[in-house]
């Protein structure tokens, strides 16, 4: 069996921090799967910029697209209700797992577990 790719691995993602991100918003349809969120991004990221005040890390809006879905599979999904930021977005937790094994991506979080087979992943920063 072929080892998981963990999504640090990825083209794109080098330099963020999906564990100490913030999901806004996942999207699922046929053909598609894109998960907004506040994006962890550190120096070396072609996006960081210094943190705001009142932050204590460079955190940009971005969606991971998920492009031409063949299958895909949400489980776990609970009755957990979201928190609310200081700015009244609210928000699912981080994404604790992103990885590739063999044709399908993993992912988990407090809002469960989702399984997709699409192509591979792309970070976009909205507003760059």
């Amino acid at each position: 069996m072929a080892e998981p790719i963990p999504y640090t691995s990825f083209p794109g993602f080098d330099g963020t921090s999906l564990e100490d991100s913030f999901v806004l918003e996942i999207q699922a349809a046929p053909g598609r799967l894109n998960i907004t969120l506040d994006l962890m991004i550190g120096w070396a990221h072609p996006s960081y910029w210094d943190p705001l005040e009142g932050e204590v890390a460079c955190f940009r809006k971005a969606v991971i697209e998920f492009p031409a879905v063949r299958e895909l599979a949400w489980t776990r999904q609970s009755s957990v209700r979201p928190a609310m930021d200081a700015s009244g977005e609210q928000d699912w937790g981080g994404i604790d797992v992103l990885r590739q094994l063999g044709a399908v991506y993993q992912l988990e979080g407090n809002w469960g577990a989702i399984e997709v087979a699409s192509q591979e992943p792309i970070v976009r920063i909205i507003g760059s």
